[in-house]
């Protein structure tokens, strides 16, 4: 009875043992799952102000982040291909299908065109998040904004950790 009693607590334990397991990785699916939620929250909110202005406006704008910096956003654009962002108009460089290349470095991303953005959370947790876009002007009247967010730090490729950012789109005008 003893040994049936050991061999049945042994069972047991490699049971719990596989269930811890899954709830670790569903608690890191979860928060991954929200850092993508907000990283699309963050770049509709960018995107919003972005789209707000004139198509033709030249005047830069200022937005504040959760954690009071004022973080300066560029707006002119320039025709496809022939501003400063590759596949694009004016800002960070876009790959060949029309998202954010997000193998070019930070710094190379023009000046106003990208921000890292401070989202506030539960329990007064900050996440920061890379935040780049690029404008092509379609007319005097009317332009595409592409943009894109992800938290940072984020790994580029391969593995668990990697985070598909967020990338979207609007054409709007005046």
């Amino acid at each position: 009875m003893l040994i049936e009693l050991l061999i049945s607590m042994a069972v047991l334990v490699i049971g719990l043992g596989g269930m811890l397991i899954l709830m670790v990785a569903a608690m890191y699916t979860n928060k991954r799952a929200g850092n993508d939620t907000t990283s699309t929250m963050v770049a509709e909110h960018v995107l919003e102000q972005i789209s707000s202005q004139p198509a033709n406006a030249i005047a830069g704008l200022a937005i504040t982040d959760c954690a009071g910096n004022v973080l300066n956003i560029t707006t002119i654009g320039a025709v496809k291909g022939a501003g400063s962002g590759a596949n694009g108009g004016n800002g960070a460089a876009l790959t060949a299908n029309g998202t954010v290349d997000w193998t070019q470095a930070s710094g190379a991303v023009p000046a106003g065109y990208d921000v890292q953005y401070v989202a506030c959370g539960n329990a007064s947790t900050r996440t920061t998040y890379d935040v780049r876009w690029n404008v092509m002007s379609m007319s005097a009247y009317s332009r595409m904004v592409v943009i894109s967010a992800r938290p940072n730090p984020s790994p580029q490729t391969g593995g668990l950790r990697f985070v598909v950012p967020a990338n979207l789109r609007t054409i709007g005008g005046m």
